[in-house]
């Protein structure tokens, strides 16, 4: 899914969850806390991590944490159905 900057901020709202599979098979859902702009007026999302280990089935929830919109939505880019 494509993300353009002034679309993402819309789209990227808190409450929504969005997921990525990652090379090792372990599947990273966040979950948007909140978008705020920093003093240099980029806007930048907090959220929660969900860890899912393929082998064991297991989950570690990790947070808060934050990242640049344009960096959050290129590495999150599967919306999750809430």
């Amino acid at each position: 899914m494509f993300f353009k900057r002034e679309n993402a901020m819309e789209f990227v709202k808190a409450g929504t969850r969005f997921r990525r599979t990652r090379s090792d098979r372990m599947v990273e859902t966040a979950r948007v806390l909140s978008i705020a702009s920093d003093d240099f007026g980029i806007p930048h999302v907090r959220y929660e991590l969900s860890v899912e280990k393929p082998v064991t089935r297991q989950t570690v929830i990790e947070g808060p944490r934050v990242l640049a919109l344009a960096t959050f939505t290129s590495t999150y880019c599967e919306r999750v159905a809430n």
